[in-house]
């Protein structure tokens, strides 16, 4: 979680959904790059927004950011633990201790369009794929973290955290998810205010779940 997600929403619907609730939204250069695809896997490059010298900008960076990870299970084998992946979703539990993404939280921190994520409900072997939305909500954010290699290119990761109600029978975590407003908050929060922000989705807000083709 979150392995999928859809942004069924094009540049322009962006642009007037952060002008309606926040301001402006820059575009940082030609998204075309972007494939169009709306159902939208890890290491794809997807649509993130950041908050660079005050001003909102759309860029494109790679979902998934390359780091070593400790494997006990090769330091059992006798081989060397430590092996690198792509993070997809960083858990704020994790971010919180680990001084690596202390920083990138309070540094380097961004939001991720959706229109949707999906989740896999049913019996090992013959799961279904789910697709979950806000009500009355086309556009959602999920909060995000992201870094910058040596040759400047960007990669991002979904921060997750515990499921609110309507998540809990489904999954275990869910992605931190923000109205427009409030995404806009997290990027503009001082000091550990954006860690706190990184909680369930409030119960009182409606989400829809319906099965999904993809």
């Amino acid at each position: 979680m979150c392995g999928r997600y859809e942004n069924a929403a094009d540049t322009e619907e962006l642009q007037e959904e952060f002008l309606k609730h926040i301001g402006n939204l820059d575009i940082a250069y030609d998204l075309d790059e972007v494939l169009k695809e709306e159902n939208i896997a890890p290491t794809n490059r997807i649509r993130v927004i950041v908050l660079e010298d005050n001003v909102f900008r759309l860029k494109v960076m790679k979902w998934g950011i390359r780091s070593k990870i400790f494997d006990p299970s090769r330091q059992a084998a006798g081989k060397d633990p430590f092996i690198e992946k792509d993070i997809f979703n960083s858990k704020i539990e994790t971010i919180k201790k680990a001084p690596k993404w202390k920083k990138l939280i309070k540094e380097k921190r961004c939001i991720i369009p959706m229109t949707a994520f999906y989740e896999w409900t049913g019996e090992k072997g013959s799961k279904v794929p789910q697709r979950i939305s806000i009500q009355r909500n086309k556009i959602f954010f999920s909060g995000g973290i992201y870094t910058e290699d040596v040759k400047k290119d960007t990669s991002t990761s979904i921060i997750t955290c515990e499921p609110n109600k309507f998540m809990k029978p489904v999954h275990n975590r869910m992605p931190v998810l923000f109205k427009t407003k409030d995404a806009g908050k997290f990027l503009e929060a001082k000091d550990d205010a954006a860690v706190e922000m990184c909680g369930p989705l409030d119960d009182e807000v409606k989400m829809k779940m319906e099965k999904a083709k993809i």
